[in-house]
C-alpha cells in the first residue's frame, strides 16, 4: 500500500497549499486599521515610549551619585558648609530614589488588582522632574558655595549632564528638549559668570566651555531622535502586527466555530495536530473510536414528498433550512450531538463522545419536541406533515472517514437497527427499543409498539418496541424554566422558540445599525486595550534575564546570529555624533588651545577619513537625497557585519589617539617653543613673576596663557566618550574596551606626562588641595563608568527591542499557522466558496440560508456492495473498527485522486456508509454559455466519467495488495441542481433535485461492476468517444420506465474497454443483494443513502471473497445493444 499511502499523505499538505495560495492576497487586503483616532494613538505612544524610556532614568541617578562622590572627595576651596549642603543632598536623593523603588513596586501591584494611588502619581511619574531637579540643586550647591571656582571646573560633568537629560529621563521631547535641556543649558552658563575672573583668558574659556557643552546637547539630541525614531516604528509594527494578528485570531475564531459546529472538539483537535505531519504506519491514520451506551435518534418528516413537489428546490431548501435550525437549538438544549441530514432526515445521538448517564433520557424529550417543532412546517406548508421518530441505544463508533469532505459519523449494527426503529414507527409518535428504555429510569409513560413485527431486522435482533405516551418527569433546563405543558402528551399550542424570528424592516435597520455602532465601539476598545498589553506592559529590565548570559549575549546561538547581522533602521545615524566630535574640536581649540598649525593638521588630518567613512555608512539612511549610487554602496558596504564593526572602530580611535597626539604636542610645543628656567616653575613663586619670565630662546613665542590648560583636553575626551557610547555598530562590551582604553591612556598622560603643564594649571587655580590632574582624571572616570552603565543598557534596549520583534513575527506565524490549520479543515467540511461565505459573514443569523443553483452539474454515485457482508463486530475485528480502518483506506484512495490535476473542478460531496458522491460543474467562476458546444458545456461530465473509471483502477489496485474483491456500482446523470447549506448553525453542505435523485437510482437500481447512466446522458457522453451497451427500460420509483445503459469504455481505449466488458460472471456467493428505493427524500432524493452502513436483508451469510472481478454488466432478460 505504499503508493496509496503517499498519494493520501499528499492530501494534507495539498490543502494547506491551496489554503496559503487561494488567501494570501485575500490577506493582506483584509489588513485594515483598527480605527483608533489620532489622539488615542498618541496617547499610547506616549504612555509606550515613557515606560521604554524609563530604564534609564535609575542611570541618571547612578551618574549623579557619581559625581556627588567626586565632588566629595575632590574639593577646591569649599568650606564645611558646602561640603555639608553636598553630602544633603545626596541622602535626600539616596532615600528619595529608595522611596520610589518601594512605591513604584507598591504601584505595580496595586494597578493589578485595579486601584490607582495619586502618591504614585506624584512620586513614580514625577520622578525625572524630582530627580533633574536634584541634580541640579546640586550643581547649583556645589557651585555657589566655592570660595574659589574656575571656569574649567566641572565642565567635564556639565558636557556628560547636557547630554544624559536628553538620553536617560523618560520624558517628552518638548519636556526634555524645550524646558529641562534647555533650563539645564542656561544655568550652567549663568553659573560660569559666578566664577573668578582672575584667569587671563577668561571669556575664551566660557566660549570654548559653551561649545563643549552645546556639544554634549546635541550629540544628546540626536540620540534621543534616533531613540525616538526607533521606538516609534517599534510601536507602528506592534500595532500593525496586533491588527494582522487580531484579524488572524477573527478569522481563527470564525474557522474554529464552524469547524467545531461540524465535528466534536476533540476530533478536531487530534486532525489539527495531525495535519501535514507524516506517519510511518502501512495505513492512513484513522479518527474513529467506540462508545458504549449511546443513545441514536433518527427523525424523518412524513408526508413531505407530497408537498415538495408543489415547490421548488430552492424553496424547499429554505424551508428545510429553517427546521433543522431550530432542530439544532434543540440538540443544544438537549445535549444531542448531530451527525448527519439526509434530504428530510435528521439524526444525531446523544452519550458521545462525551458519556452521560441520562443519554436515553435527553433523546426522548430531543425525539418529543421534534414532533411538536413540525407544526412549524405544518403551518408553513399549510400541510398534515408529521414526524416520525426512532431511538435506539446501543455501542458505535464515532469518527471521520477519508481525507475529504469531512462528516463526523456513527457507525455498527446498533445505528442501523436505529434507523429501522424510525422507518417501522408512526407519524407524531416516538418509537423506543427495549434498550432505551431501560435507560429510561421510569422518567417517561411507554405502550407496546410492536415494530419488530413490522420489522424483520428488529426480529431478528430480538428487539421489543415502544412508544412514549408520556412524559412523567419535565425536563429541568439550566437555562430554562420548566414548562407546565411538557407533562401533556402532545401540546396544541406552538412554543416561541419554534415560531420564525420576525420583525419590521425599519425596527431591523435601526438595530442593525445600532449594534454596527456598538461593534465598532468595542473594537476600538478592545484593540487600546490589546495595544496596551502588547506595548506598556513589555519591560525592558526584566525580559532578557533568562535569555542572555552576563555580557548580554544570546543563550541561542541562532538568535545571537540572527541579531549580529540584523541592523535596525537608521542605525547608522549615530556615527555623526563622532564627526560632530572632531569637528567641534577644531572649533573649541581655536578659542583655548595653541593655535599651532601643527595642532590644527593633527586635529583636521582624521575629518577626512572620518567623514568619507560616515558618509558611506549613513548614505542607505538618505535614498531621498542622495544618488542611487552612494546609497547602493553603502548598503552593499553595511551588508557585512565585520566591516560595520571595524568602521565604528576606527572611527572611535581616530578621535580619541587624534586627541592623545594633541597631549604629546603639548609637551613638544612647550619644550620647543617655551622653555623656561627652574626657577618659572618653582610652585613657590608668585603667578606675576612667572608672567614676567623672559624665555631662553631667541624665537617669538606664542603667548604663553595658550597652554596653561591641558585639562581642556581631558575634558574634551568626555565628548569622545560620549560618541562612542551612542554608536549603534558595536557591543557595549567593545564600548567599553575602547572608552577603557581611551580614559586610561588620557589618565596615563594627565598624571605622568604633562605633569609640569598641570603645575603651571594648578598655579593659575589657586593651588587646589587636589591636582587637576588627578581631579580630572577622576570626572573622566566617573564620565568613564557612567557611560559604561548607559552603553549596556543601550544594548539592553536593542536587543529586547530585536527579541520583541522575533517574538511578535512568531506569535503571528503562530497565529497563522493556527489559522491555515483551521482553514484546511474548514475547507475539508465544506467547498471553499461555501465555507468563505460563511467566514464572511459572522453576522448572520442562525436560521440564514445559504443556496446556488447550477444548470448543468454531473452527480456521481459509487457503492461497494458487498462490503456489508465484509463488516463484522467481532472481537478479532476489534468490534469492526479494522473493517472501519479499511474502508477508511479505500475513501482515502479516492479522496487523493482529487488532488490530480485532471480532477480539481470534481468536488466531493459526502460519503454515506460506504459510498462515496461527487459530482462536477460546481464552478462558481464557470463561464459557460448556452450557445456554446456540448463539448465545452460537458466536459466536466466527461472528466466525472474518467474520475468514476479511476475509482474503479484505485479499487482493483487495493483488491490486489489486499486480497479482497471488493467491487463498484456506479450511477451517473446529469443536469441542474440546487446547491447549499442547511442548518446554518451546523452548516452541513449537500446538492438537491431531479438530477441527484436519478443519479441515486442509477446506482441503486445498477449492478456491481458496471457504470449505468440514463439515455441522455448517454447520448452527451456519445460526443467524447465513449460506448455503451443499453439495458432496457428500468423501472424507478416516482420517474416510471427509463432507459438505462451500461458504459463500456471509450473509443481507442481498449484496456478499458477490456477491462469493462470482461467483468466477472460470478455474482455474491451465498448472498441475495435486495434493490430498496427509499420514498423518504426530498423528491425521492438519495435513494439508499439514509442507511449508515449495513443491509440487514442479505440472508444472514457472511462474506466469502467471490473470484476476481464483479458482476456481469448484462443481465437475463435485458435488451443488449452496444451503442457508440
Amino acid at each position: 500500500m505504499t503508493d496509496r499511502r503517499s498519494n493520501c499523505n499528499n492530501i494534507e499538505n495539498g490543502i494547506a497549499t491551496s489554503a496559503k495560495r487561494k488567501h494570501h492576497e485575500k490577506d493582506q487586503a483584509e489588513i485594515t486599521e483598527v480605527g483608533l483616532s489620532d489622539l488615542m494613538l498618541d496617547e499610547l505612544y506616549t504612555s509606550y515610549s515613557l515606560k521604554q524610556r524609563s530604564g534609564g532614568l535609575k542611570w541618571f541617578f547612578f551618574a549623579c551619585l557619581l559625581f556627588d562622590i567626586w565632588s566629595l572627595c575632590i574639593p577646591y576651596e569649599q568650606d564645611m558648609q558646602a561640603r555639608v549642603a553636598v553630602l544633603i543632598i545626596l541622602v535626600v536623593t539616596i532615600f528619595y530614589v529608595i522611596i520610589l523603588h518601594i512605591v513604584k513596586r507598591f504601584g505595580h501591584s496595586e494597578s493589578e488588582s485595579g486601584g490607582s494611588s495619586v502618591l504614585l502619581l506624584l512620586v513614580a511619574d514625577w520622578s525625572p522632574f524630582f530627580l533633574w531637579a536634584f541634580c541640579i540643586l546640586q550643581l547649583s550647591v556645589y557651585c555657589l558655595l566655592q570660595t574659589s571656582l574656575s571656569v574649567r571646573d566641572i565642565l567635564g560633568w556639565a558636557i556628560l549632564l547636557n547630554f544624559l537629560i536628553y538620553v536617560t529621563l523618560p520624558v517628552a521631547l518638548f519636556y526634555g528638549g524645550c524646558f529641562m535641556g534647555f533650563t539645564t543649558f542656561i544655568i550652567y552658563v549663568l553659573l560660569l559668570f559666578t566664577t573668578t575672573r582672575d584667569d587671563p583668558m577668561y571669556y575664551e574659556m566660557i566660549m570654548a566651555n559653551i561649545v563643549l557643552a552645546l556639544t554634549g546637547v546635541l550629540i544628546g539630541l540626536l540620540y534621543y531622535a534616533m531613540g525616538e525614531a526607533k521606538h516609534k516604528r517599534a510601536f507602528l509594527e506592534a500595532k500593525k502586527s496586533l491588527e494582522v494578528k487580531m484579524i488572524i485570531e477573527e478569522q481563527s475564531a470564525e474557522q474554529e466555530r464552524l469547524l467545531l459546529s461540524v465535528l466534536p472538539k476533540h476530533v478536531a483537535v487530534k486532525m489539527r495536530q495531525d495535519l501535514g505531519s507524516t506517519s510511518s504506519e502501512p495505513f492512513k491514520k484513522i479518527y474513529m473510536s467506540r462508545h458504549e451506551n449511546v443513545s441514536i435518534l433518527y427523525a424523518d418528516i412524513v408526508g413531505f414528498t407530497a408537498i415538495s413537489s408543489t415547490y421548488s428546490a430552492q424553496d424547499l431548501v429554505k424551508m428545510l433550512n429553517e427546521l433543522f435550525a431550530r432542530f439544532d437549538r434543540l440538540a443544544e438544549k438537549y445535549q444531542q450531538l448531530r451527525i448527519k441530514i439526509l434530504g428530510d432526515c435528521y439524526y444525531c445521538i446523544s452519550g458521545a463522545p462525551d458519556e452521560r448517564a441520562d443519554h436515553a433520557v435527553l433523546c426522548v424529550h430531543m425525539g418529543l419536541s421534534m414532533v411538536k417543532a413540525i407544526k412549524y412546517v405544518q403551518q408553513k406548508a399549510n400541510s398534515p406533515v408529521d414526524m416520525r421518530v426512532g431511538i435506539h441505544t446501543g455501542a458505535v463508533l464515532a469518527g471521520i472517514l477519508g481525507q475529504r469532505q469531512w462528516q463526523f459519523d456513527v457507525y455498527s449494527k446498533d445505528v442501523e437497527l436505529a434507523n429501522k426503529m424510525e422507518s417501522s414507527g408512526k407519524a407524531g409518535r416516538v418509537h423506543i427499543s427495549d434498550k432505551t428504555l431501560a435507560f429510561l429510569s421510569g422518567e417517561f409513560e411507554v405502550e407496546p409498539a410492536y415494530g419488530e413485527k413490522r420489522e424483520e431486522a428488529l426480529r431478528i435482533a430480538g428487539l421489543k418496541t415502544y412508544f412514549i405516551t408520556k412524559v412523567v418527569k419535565p425536563f429541568a433546563s439550566p437555562s430554562c424554566s420548566k414548562k407546565t405543558n411538557e407533562t401533556e402528551n402532545y401540546p396544541d399550542t406552538l412554543d416561541e422558540e419554534f415560531l420564525p424570528e420576525t420583525s419590521s424592516t425599519s425596527d431591523g435597520q435601526q438595530k442593525e445599525q445600532i449594534e454596527e455602532t456598538s461593534e465598532i465601539s468595542d473594537k476600538q476598545t478592545l484593540f487600546k486595550e490589546r495595544l496596551q498589553e502588547e506595548l506598556i506592559a513589555r519591560d525592558f529590565h526584566e525580559n532578557l534575564s533568562n535569555d542572555t548570559t552576563i555580557f548580554l549575549k544570546f543563550k541561542t546561538k541562532s538568535l545571537e546570529d540572527t541579531y549580529a547581522i540584523y541592523r535596525e533602521p537608521y542605525s547608522s545615524v549615530p556615527l555623526l555624533a563622532a564627526l560632530l566630535v572632531q569637528s567641534t574640536d577644531i572649533l573649541y581649540s581655536y578659542f583655548i588651545l595653541p593655535r599651532s598649525p601643527l595642532h590644527f593638521v593633527n586635529i583636521a588630518a582624521p575629518l577626512v577619513p572620518i567623514f568619507m567613512l560616515v558618509f558611506i555608512s549613513i548614505a542607505e539612511s538618505f535614498p531621498s537625497y542622495l544618488p542611487e549610487f552612494f546609497v547602493s554602496i553603502s548598503k552593499r558596504y553595511n551588508d557585512f557585519t565585520m566591516v560595520r564593526e571595524l568602521t565604528a572602530v576606527s572611527i572611535v580611535l581616530m578621535i580619541g589617539l587624534s586627541n592623545i597626539i594633541d597631549m604629546f604636542f603639548f609637551v613638544t610645543f612647550i619644550k620647543s617653543e617655551h622653555i623656561v628656567s627652574e626657577s618659572v616653575f618653582n610652585q613657590t613663586q608668585s603667578e606675576e613673576d612667572f608672567l614676567k619670565a623672559e624665555p631662553m630662546v631667541d624665537a617669538t613665542p606664542e603667548p604663553l596663557d595658550n597652554v596653561m590648560y591641558p585639562s581642556y583636553l581631558s575634558n574634551f575626551a568626555v565628548l569622545i566618550l560620549i560618541a562612542t557610547a551612542v554608536i549603534a555598530q558595536l557591543t557595549h562590551v567593545t564600548k567599553i574596551i575602547l572608552m577603557v582604553f581611551i580614559t586610561v591612556l588620557h589618565c596615563y598622560f594627565n598624571i605622568f606626562v604633562l605633569t609640569d603643564l598641570y603645575t603651571l594649571e594648578d598655579d593659575l587655580t589657586f593651588n587646589p588641595t587636589i591636582p587637576i590632574s588627578y581631579s580630572v582624571s577622576g570626572i573622566l572616570l566617573v564620565a568613564a563608568l557612567a557611560l559604561s552603565f548607559l552603553a549596556r543598557h543601550m544594548d539592553h534596549e536593542d536587543r529586547v527591542i530585536f527579541k520583541w520583534k522575533t517574538e511578535v513575527i512568531e506569535q503571528k506565524e503562530k497565529a497563522n499557522d493556527m489559522r491555515q490549520r483551521n482553514e484546511a479543515l474548514v475547507y475539508n467540511v465544506l467547498p471553499v466558496h461555501v465555507a468563505e461565505h460563511f467566514m464572511k459573514n459572522t453576522k448572520r443569523s442562525h436560521d440564514d440560508l445559504y443556496s446556488q443553483s447550477y444548470a448543468e452539474v454531473g452527480v456521481l454515485f459509487a457503492s461497494m456492495p458487498n462490503f456489508s457482508d465484509f463488516y463484522s463486530e467481532e472481537t478479532v475485528n476489534n468490534q469492526g473498527l479494522e473493517c472501519l480502518r479499511f474502508l477508511n483506506e479505500v475513501i482515502s484512495d479516492f479522496d487523493a485522486l482529487l488532488e490530480l490535476p485532471q480532477f480539481q473542478d470534481i468536488i466531493k460531496i459526502k460519503t454515506i456508509g460506504s459510498t462515496y458522491m461527487a459530482a462536477s460543474g460546481i464552478n462558481v467562476n464557470r463561464d459557460i454559455k448556452p450557445e456554446d458546444s456540448v463539448k465545452k458545456r460537458w466536459s466536466h461530465l466527461a472528466v466525472l466519467v474518467e474520475f468514476a473509471l479511476e475509482l474503479k483502477n484505485a479499487l482493483q489496485g487495493i483488491n490486489e495488495q489486499s486480497f479482497n474483491h471488493f467491487v463498484l456500482k456506479m450511477g451517473v446523470n446529469h443536469g441542474p441542481i440546487t446547491a447549499g447549506v442547511i442548518g446554518a448553525r451546523k452548516p452541513h453542505y449537500d446538492i438537491w433535485g431531479n438530477t441527484v435523485n436519478v443519479a441515486s437510482r442509477m446506482e441503486s437500481t445498477g449492478k456491481a461492476g458496471c457504470i449505468q447512466v440514463t439515455e441522455e446522458t448517454c447520448n452527451i457522453l456519445q460526443e467524447f468517444g465513449y460506448t455503451f451497451l443499453q439495458r432496457g427500460l428500468v423501472s424507478v420509483k416516482g420517474k416510471g420506465q427509463l432507459m438505462t445503459y451500461y458504459l463500456q469504455g471509450k473509443s481507442g481505449k481498449d484496456e478499458r474497454t477490456d477491462d469493462l466488458t470482461n467483468v466477472n460472471n460470478t455474482s455474491l456467493e451465498g448472498t441475495t443483494v435486495e434493490v430498496e428505493v427509499n420514498t423518504k427524500q426530498i423528491e425521492e432524493t438519495e435513494a439508499d443513502m439514509k442507511t449508515p452502513l449495513l443491509n440487514l436483508k442479505t440472508n444472514g451469510s457472511t462474506f466469502k471473497p467471490s473470484s476476481p472481478g464483479g458482476q456481469s454488466c448484462t443481465g437475463e432478460g435485458e435488451k443488449e445493444a452496444l451503442i457508440n
